[in-house]
């Protein structure tokens, strides 16, 4: 739980900072873990940025 709590604090700044949307973080948060940072070195992460 501390990893999501992490990057959960990430994509508040991200999203408050203008770097994401609210449908990019919303994406993010309802296909979490399978959107986490460190899932992109496993087969089912899941692309949630629109821009990468």
């Amino acid at each position: 739980m501390d990893e999501f709590m992490r990057e959960w604090l990430l994509r508040q700044q991200e999203l408050h900072s203008g770097e994401i949307t609210r449908e990019e973080y919303l994406e993010w948060k309802l296909n979490w873990p399978e959107t986490c940072d460190d899932s992109k070195k496993f087969d089912y992460y899941i692309q949630w940025r629109k821009t990468e």
